[in-house]
């Protein structure tokens, strides 16, 4: 069965490859037919795009549902292609070779002759920096529990490593070191994979084992553990001198009634300089403060952390902490203590930030606000930094040099000079929004970001609602370095444009980017929805790269050339794999995933416009049924959650596998609009700014003839299953809606402690998503009037309401709140409460089912096609 499925979408893909199809406008296709559930099977998800080091060949894979996987090479010139039925975890060796997997067998492909090598028992592969070694991971000869890392060099095997139990590359992967056990012989070594093939050890041991091996960041030192019977030894190993430095918990330079850590709870790692390495600590002797199960449990109402989380930390019988070992100094300090448990290192590894997250609790945030301390670790002196600073990382960033804390404060951006000991306002006076406190009041304090500095450390880097700048430490000079305001196009930098990317121990990592040269942005059209790429030159204004009325993403270019790939799509269009052999040249398509699809009738989509009562601007997704015809108007599902519009060109592939039952293609292939509205929010009147801007949205469509306002219908899971639940309650627009894991009950919410975390819900309502900008007792009104329960005798709706049982984040009891008190009011309603789900659907049966019942559910009172059995109360059967 799985072999004539394949056959009939390679059929259809040969076919349509050959010419018939370009991207983005596909070809004629004479009668197109409904989409129906039979037809969902064909269709299949784009991913793993890749490009050879030279822009010769890309890669694609497809993934189906019924498991038909495909991996696909495609030659970027010719359109030669192969396909690999099965295969995963694809790669490129130079433009000649292409490596993947098929189960447990590596097959390395000659591109240029299309015959093979197979390579059985292959765990993990890799490639040396200059393509000639290969490097796997492979079962043993004799033991077969024992792994054996075998090395190759331009396809012929040069040694074998027996019994390796860990290895890792360095960051250049031109080195890598390992560890091998074999009849209680312990050791470890390193292999140079350049020029010139060399392994050399490090150490051996007949009562040591070797585990957790760390590499410099982009140096040639290496850290790792000895265990020896639990005794644990940590080493530090230079491979330019071969010195080998040691550290054990015995030392007299160690701290005190404590001993090594090697759990990983503090990640083990080296300073950059190699200089330092970083690890955990914890104390020598067991402390039991396990709390049984049958105890009384004791509810402090003013303890930081609440009797379930404490409960839980007492399970933890030894606390780990961070320390340093200066190798050079010979000397171990420890960093975070039970009091100050985080930390973050500034740029050059010379000062540790700590802080307790414990601090200002009881919280009334998502993360409390810290006190920072400034720790210097070769003196463990503590000194503060930053009084009741925000918790946020995104609110906290450091310079590559070493020298400077940026930090967020007051609706500004602040540097703090370590050298200087000064603190700056660097973004005060300018009339530009670093935050969304205009845009969304209510919320919790979201930045629009730091991304980083300049590779020159002249610049620290900020973003604006629109914008990216470029301000100096001291704050005198201040430029904007894009234009997307005058555009309504919002810019980021991409992914690809980081020069140097630096980890941070529990923190934020360091990103630099090189202004100098030109580097690749993402834009995002606020007003019409398209996404794509512009290029940012030096001292010139950004320029569109690639860009049009779709989604554009996931660019990369070639290692050793100009070319670049990258994937678009629309919602009437499927993700198309695309190449540009420069940026002036044109665009050729590489692959069309799904082209089954011209086969079919299918809606389009666009972005429409509407204000809510306030007079703020609104975007909203329309997307039109199938086979539309602008003389008739149709049956329309509105989807809210939040910021929902910017989904307007998404391709989205019919299935019943949906994780909330709602799927666009599904619904515009039965003959329903769907609109995704936007939603404005007002501060301590969440629901009614819903309904506001909701039935605004409706009202729009209804207005250009699309939709029939008798036969409208609201959807919402989850956040957007409370606006459901709460706009019904106000407005009789709605023929229908269906709620999911949606709060009924904000007062009970409120005072609800939430299973995922242990926290009371409170600041949910106080600072964040429920935007109540006020505690309960500060204004019970609110909470009152915008709850759908309190709300709820006004309904006339039918709702249809959904639950998982073991959903810990809203509670099914909020459910069930709703329906007992619809039940009384003897409203039209029915619950859907499956056991073994939690706020989002898993099991494929119950994804099924959830979305067929919201099909049928919709089907009925927007279609006037009857009730199901399910739908009916035993007094109607």
């Amino acid at each position: 069965m799985k072999g004539s499925f394949l056959s009939a979408v390679y059929g259809i893909i040969v076919i349509t490859l050959s010419g018939l199809v370009c991207c983005p406008v596909m070809g004629q296709v004479p009668t197109q037919k409904r989409l129906t559930e039979a037809d969902y099977g064909l269709w299949g998800t784009m991913g793993a795009e890749q490009i050879s080091p030279k822009g010769e060949w890309a890669s694609y894979r497809m993934e189906y549902e019924s498991n038909a996987d495909t991996l696909f090479v495609v030659n970027t010139q010719t359109h030669q292609r192969y396909f690999f039925a099965g295969a995963s975890m694809g790669r490129f060796n130079t433009d000649r070779t292409f490596a993947y997997n098929r189960k447990d067998m590596l097959v390395l492909v000659d591109l240029n002759t299309g015959e093979d090598i197979r390579i059985p028992d292959v765990a993990r592969y890799d490639f040396s920096a200059d393509g000639h070694y290969l490097i796997t991971l492979e079962k043993g000869q004799k033991e077969q529990k024992q792994q054996q890392l075998v090395i190759r060099k331009d396809g012929k095997v040069i040694d074998v490593i027996a019994n390796v139990t860990e290895f890792r590359w360095n960051e250049a992967n031109t080195m890598l070191v390992y560890a091998t056990a074999t009849n209680g012989i312990a050791m470890a070594g390193y292999l140079i994979l350049q020029k010139t093939y060399a392994k050399q050890p490090i150490i051996s041991s007949s009562v040591q084992t070797y585990t957790v091996l760390r590499w410099q960041y982009k140096g040639n030192n290496v850290a790792f553990f000895g265990n020896s019977g639990g005794k644990i030894e940590l080493y530090r190993y230079e491979i330019g001198s071969g010195k080998l430095y040691v550290l054990k918990s015995t030392d007299v330079i160690f701290p005190k009634v404590m001993e090594i850590d090697p759990n990983q709870n503090v990640p083990l790692s080296l300073s950059r300089d190699g200089e330092k390495v970083f690890f955990g600590i914890t104390a020598s002797t067991v402390t039991d403060n396990s709390m049984p199960d049958d105890a009384v449990e004791i509810w402090h109402a003013k303890d930081k952390k609440i009797y379930p989380k404490r409960k839980l930390a007492a399970k933890v019988k030894r606390e780990d902490y961070l320390a340093v070992w200066d190798v050079k100094d010979n000397s171990v300090r420890q960093i975070t203590t039970i009091d100050q448990p985080w930390s973050m290192f500034n740029g050059t590894q010379d000062y540790a930030l700590t802080a307790s997250p414990w601090q200002y609790e009881p919280k009334t945030k998502m993360i409390a606000d810290m006190d920072y301390y400034l720790v210097h670790p070769q003196t463990g002196k503590r000194e503060l930094l930053l009084k009741e600073q925000s918790g946020f990382i995104d609110k906290l960033g450091i310079s590559p040099d070493g020298r400077y804390i940026t930090y967020y404060k007051e609706s500004n951006w602040w540097v703090y000079d370590l050298k200087n000991k000064t603190h700056t306002n660097v973004t005060k006076g300018l009339d530009v929004s670093w935050d969304n406190r205009a845009t969304d009041p209510g919320n919790e304090l979201k930045v629009w970001g730091q991304p980083g500095w300049s590779v020159d450390n002249r610049w620290a880097l900020y973003y604006d609602y629109n914008d990216i700048w470029a301000i100096s430490p001291d704050g005198l000079e201040r430029k904007r370095l894009t234009r997307g305001k005058e555009k309504q196009l919002r810019f980021r930098f991409d992914a690809s444009a980081v020069s140097d990317g630096q980890p941070n121990s529990k923190g934020r990592s360091i990103y630099r980017y090189d202004l100098s040269k030109k580097v690749l942005l993402t834009a995002l059209d606020l007003y019409g929805g398209a996404a794509g790429y512009y290029m940012l030159e030096p001292k010139k204004t950004e320029q569109p790269l690639v860009m049009d009325n779709s989604f554009v993403s996931k660019l990369q270019k070639a290692k050793d050339s100009d070319a670049f790939i990258y994937v678009t799509q629309r919602f009437d269009h499927p993700p198309c794999l695309m190449f540009k052999k420069s940026m002036n040249q044109p665009a050729t398509i590489l692959a069309q995933s799904n082209p089954q699809h011209q086969l079919y009738e299918w809606g389009k989509s666009e972005m429409i416009h509407y204000s809510d009562s306030k007079g703020r601007l609104l975007n909203g997704a329309l997307f039109y049924p199938a086979g539309y015809d602008p003389s008739k108007r149709y049956p329309m599902v509105v989807y809210i959650y939040e910021i929902v519009s910017r989904d307007v060109n998404n391709y989205v592939n019919p299935t019943l596998h949906n994780t909330i039952g709602f799927n666009i293609t599904n619904l515009t292939a039965d003959g329903y609009a769907v609109l995704l509205a936007d939603i404005a929010f007002e501060k301590g009147n969440t629901g009614f700014s819903a309904v506001d801007c909701v039935t605004k949205a409706a009202s729009k469509v209804i207005e250009m003839g699309v939709a029939d306002a008798r036969s409208i219908g609201l959807m919402g899971h989850s956040f957007g299953g409370y606006e459901a639940n709460f706009i019904i309650t106000q407005t009789h627009m709605f023929a229908t809606a269906v709620s999911g894991a949606g709060v009924s009950d904000t007062t009970g919410s409120y005072f609800t402690i939430n299973l995922d975390d242990n926290t009371p819900d409170g600041w949910r309502y106080e600072n964040q998503q429920y935007r109540m900008g006020w505690s309960f007792f500060e204004n019970q009104e609110a909470y009152y009037r915008n709850s759908p329960l309190f709300n709820a005798s006004n309904i006339k709706t039918p709702l249809l309401t959904w639950a998982g049982k073991q959903d810990t984040n809203v509670q099914p009891r909020q459910a069930a709140a709703f329906y007992a008190a619809l039940r009384r009011l003897q409203k039209e309603h029915v619950m859907l409460v499956y056991p073994n789900e939690g706020h989002i659907f898993y099991n494929s049966k119950n994804q099924e089912d959830l979305t067929r019942r919201m099909q049928e559910w919709l089907g009925c009172y927007l279609k006037g096609e009857g009730k199901r059995e399910w739908m009916k109360g035993d007094w109607e059967k």
